[in-house]
């Protein structure tokens, strides 16, 4: 689990210096806030979760019949609903293609891009100080 996690945040910091210098280009202003809220809001190139969890967490929730119930707007921080959104393509995946829930979820996670990086925005702040202060450190 660790390594998803810190591919995602390695694409994230990857996302936000490149917010950062469309906006230096643009002539904007380019402040930590408002980078990270844009960032937050862009899809990210993958769900950062391996197949295992996946498979159990998806496999739960439509046995539970969750994802079919849940009606509400998807948290782009919580976990769970990163889970419903999987288990939302799967589903889609498994109807009209008539395969089973593994291979769904394998096109999903290898090929999906994901709505967001489904972190909070206390999170990609600490991350994005976090990194900046190791770049100060190891340049200094």
């Amino acid at each position: 689990m660790a390594e998803n996690t810190e591919q995602r945040n390695r694409e994230f910091m990857r996302a936000v210096r490149r917010e950062k210098q469309q906006r230096y280009e643009r002539g904007e202003a380019v402040t930590v806030e408002g980078v990270i809220r844009a960032v937050l809001e862009q899809e990210a190139p993958g769900y950062y979760v391996s197949y295992r969890y996946a498979r159990r967490a998806v496999g739960d929730l439509i046995s539970r019949g969750v994802i079919e119930r849940y009606s509400g707007k998807l948290r782009r921080h919580s976990r769970r609903d990163m889970m419903i959104e999987i288990g939302r393509k799967c589903i889609g995946i498994m109807e009209r293609r008539g395969v089973r829930l593994g291979e769904a979820l394998t096109e999903v996670l290898v090929g999906g891009r994901a709505s967001s990086f489904f972190m909070t925005r206390a999170y990609a702040k600490q991350l994005y100080y976090r990194e900046m202060c190791r770049r100060e450190w190891m340049s200094g």
